[in-house]
């Protein structure tokens, strides 16, 4: 007597081997049986017919870490078929933190997760961890952030730390681990990682090392200094022998993907993930010169209403951004005032400010407190560039999605589908079997899930089933929140989550330990 049975599906197992028709059963939580099932007895039964069964998808970059919390249904991902998150992303979450911590990721980090209404009486990385568990619908694991355990140690002190000091964070690193992480991340260019020395984040993905976690970085630079900073990547998985992911990796291919090769080549285990989309999405302020942003919100605040700042500020952005500030769209904000500029490029909000760009944009960021999100149209790179990335073996798919405002990216609602149903289906870049092995199997064995992204008998039944000649995203730029059809049915733990396309309420999702 089975729990669930589901028949007559195409089974796509994850491996990336072609299709076979079979029946796949469930007992409890994991998967009891897979072939020939016909007459075996279930408490439910599912018709497949014509329909894709494989496992669930594992969303390899996240920025869920509060809006799960928040919102545990998390209907934009589980309609995605996303049933596990990799969180503690980009080197900031809310764990391992003090008091004095907790507050300052609170408010600086508020333009990816908001300010949710929430407990908050977590603190290590264990206990977060466990406000997932049977609360929220998805999965979780979770990435101890090296910008969070930093500020630990040196706040947002400008200087490589002491002996002492470094001793501190390795200490921290190591609880993170033993308290449920699987591997340590880095956001090179956000406040205060970008302090950091490589000799800083060798000693950190040492201790990584010894749990058998991975070093995954937001790099140091995704423009014309790419390649200077994979080696960095790179030279960190040499010295320590920790595997190295590199997070979004939104680069030229000729110029990214050789490098990745070469290191492969010589013995060392790096992968890469990436979104099915030519813009990307981060902080506004991210864009001020890095001197503007030192000391944190109260700082640069006031400099940018200190009128000899502000002006050196216009110069050098004028320089830097000059004829790119018509690639970046508002998407969200955190007072109602400045809701109207919600949706429309900076050009276009600054007009209907009746201020010049620049003046806006730091206006905006003064009154927002940081907390303005925008999406940013890419122009170093092509869609030849995406094609080739997601061509490679060890590439692997992410959201990075950030789901505040209303108008977030469309990657937040649309990734998955999208690659099954334009890269997959009609434009075939990929086979539907190497799409999902994309999906599934790499970032389950990359981030040391062993008892997911595959469909086998014992392994736990996350579980998707739509139809591949339908599914497609439908969010748009101009229209993101738009959930995707030909998803119908999202098995989390054994427990369906996604019937007929609807949310069933349930919560099983937990959080996965190495």
């Amino acid at each position: 007597m089975f729990d669930l049975l589901i028949g007559n599906g195409r089974v796509v197992d994850g491996t990336g081997n072609p299709w076979w028709r079979a029946d796949v059963a469930t007992r409890g939580e994991h998967i009891a049986a897979i072939g020939h099932l016909a007459g075996a007895e279930a408490g439910r039964v599912i018709d497949a017919q014509g329909h894709v069964v494989c496992p669930g998808f594992v969303d390899a970059h996240s920025h869920s870490d509060l809006y799960l919390l928040a919102n545990p249904q998390h209907e934009p991902k589980i309609r995605q078929g996303v049933t596990t998150e990799v969180l503690g992303q980009d080197g900031i979450s809310y764990a391992p933190v003090s008091d004095k911590g907790l507050a300052y990721w609170r408010e600086y980090w508020r333009a990816v997760d908001g300010q949710p209404e929430l407990n908050w009486d977590w603190r290590g990385v264990g206990e977060f961890l466990a406000c997932f568990d049977e609360q929220v619908s998805p999965n979780v694991a979770y990435l101890v952030p090296h910008g969070t355990v930093r500020y630990e140690v040196l706040g947002l002190a400008d200087r490589p730390p002491t002996e002492e000091e470094l001793a501190r964070m390795q200490d921290l690193v190591a609880q993170g681990m033993e308290e449920g992480a699987v591997g340590l991340s880095t956001g090179l260019t956000y406040l205060p990682a970008f302090y950091s020395t490589t000799e800083e984040l060798i000693a950190c993905c040492r201790v990584v090392a010894r749990y058998g976690g991975v070093y995954v970085s937001h790099l140091r630079d995704y423009g014309e200094r790419i390649g200077e900073a994979i080696e960095e990547a790179l030279r960190i998985g040499r010295e320590t022998g920790t595997p190295v992911h590199i997070s979004h990796l939104n680069g030229q291919a000729e110029e990214c993907l050789p490098r990745i090769d070469r290191a492969r080549a010589e013995g060392l285990d790096v992968t890469f993930e990436n979104y099915p989309y030519l813009a990307g999405c981060t902080l506004l302020s991210h864009f001020l010169p890095r001197w503007a942003q030192a000391g944190g919100i109260p700082d640069t605040v006031a400099r940018l209403c200190d009128s000899a700042v502000r002006k050196r500020i216009r110069r050098e952005m004028a320089g830097t951004h000059e004829g790119q500030f018509q690639n970046y769209l508002i998407c969200a904000v955190a007072t109602k005032a400045n809701r109207c500029y919600e949706g429309l490029l900076l050009p276009e909000a600054a007009e209907r400010a009746g201020k010049g760009v620049i003046d806006f944009v730091c206006d905006l960021i003064v009154e927002e407190r940081l907390a303005v999100t925008v999406v940013q149209h890419h122009t170093h790179r092509t869609e030849e560039d995406l094609r080739a990335m997601m061509k490679h073996p060890a590439h692997m798919v992410c959201t990075d999605a950030i789901l505040l405002g209303s108008h977030p990216h469309p990657r937040g609602y649309g990734t998955y589908p999208r690659y099954l149903g334009h890269y997959v289906r009609e434009e075939r870049v990929l086979t539907l079997e190497e799409c999902i092995r994309k999906m599934t199997s790499l970032p389950a064995r990359r981030f040391g899930l062993g008892d997911r992204g595959l469909l086998r008998e014992g392994l736990v039944a996350d579980l998707v089933i739509f139809d591949p000649d339908t599914v497609r995203d439908t969010a748009t730029y101009e229209n993101p929140r738009r959930h995707p059809i030909g998803i119908d049915t999202v098995i989390v733990n054994g427990q369906v989550v996604l019937n007929d396309q609807l949310h069933t309420g349930a919560t099983p999702g937990r959080a996965l330990q190495l």
